[in-house]
């Protein structure tokens, strides 16, 4: 399931699909842009959070242990977010980028 998982989301990531799945309980649809690994050793995806009702849009890291139901879905973004930085210095490790 987990390399499965690593796998989509690269997917993801190279053919700009929006991803929905559930995380701590709740629905979110993302535009990822870089998987990596976090200074506590964790597998992360970070992604720009789409607005929902009661949320914000904006940046957010996902654990991928905490991903659940993790869908590709057919709609496609076409730019980077503001505030991307492919380097990003808290991943110790990065296994996918934009």
């Amino acid at each position: 399931m987990y390399s499965y998982l690593l796998e989509e989301l690269s997917k993801a990531i190279g053919a700009r699909l929006l991803v929905s799945f559930e995380y701590e309980g709740e629905s979110h649809v993302v535009e990822p842009h870089l998987l990596g690994q976090n200074k506590q050793n964790e597998s992360c995806l970070l992604a720009w959070r789409l607005t929902k009702a009661g949320q914000q849009q904006g940046w957010q890291c996902y654990r991928l242990s905490d991903m659940q139901h993790a869908k590709l879905l057919d709609e496609r973004f076409s730019k980077k977010r503001p505030g991307y930085d492919p380097y990003d210095s808290t991943m110790t490790r990065i296994y996918y980028r934009i």
